[in-house]
């Protein structure tokens, strides 16, 4: 359970990723179901028509968020069209096995002693997280899953 401390922070930490400056390309709310959650609308920049809504969920701020990409009017997470596909993306299985969520270190325990793909709770881990989401959809962007 989320405690006040990590209530305040993720407020800051909202604070924070609203004032990235690729901010103004994102529409940004709070996932109200849980007490570390938001939801972030987003789009690689070679395809701005397609649009992305990813909700990230933390237990807590130091450890890997979990990600799932949402379908844009029921908000279900079950919906496989609704994930972009990008290195490290199983739409088909509906998560991401990247090193910087809590999926990616669950289909791999090894990561947590592994250098290469570790994960040190970086200081402004919402920022972080969505940044990273970003540079995928900008860089390696292949269309919608499956």
């Amino acid at each position: 359970m989320a405690t006040a401390f990590d209530l305040a922070a993720f407020a800051a930490e909202l604070d924070v990723l609203r004032a990235e400056p690729e901010a103004s390309r994102w529409h940004i709310e709070r996932d109200n179901s849980v007490p570390l959650g938001v939801l972030v609308g987003m789009y690689p920049a070679s395809a701005p028509e397609e649009q992305f809504l990813a909700r990230f969920r933390w237990d807590q701020l130091t450890d890997p968020a979990s990600l799932k990409f949402l379908n844009l009017k029921s908000r279900s997470d079950t919906d496989r069209t609704a994930w972009p596909k990008c290195p490290g993306f199983r739409p088909g299985n509906l998560d991401a096995c990247v090193s910087w969520t809590k999926e990616g270190h669950a289909l791999h325990p090894d990561w947590r002693t592994t250098d290469k793909a570790s994960f040190e709770s970086p200081p402004n881990p919402v920022a972080f997280v969505v940044a990273h989401l970003q540079h995928l959809l900008d860089a390696h962007y292949g269309g919608r899953g499956p």
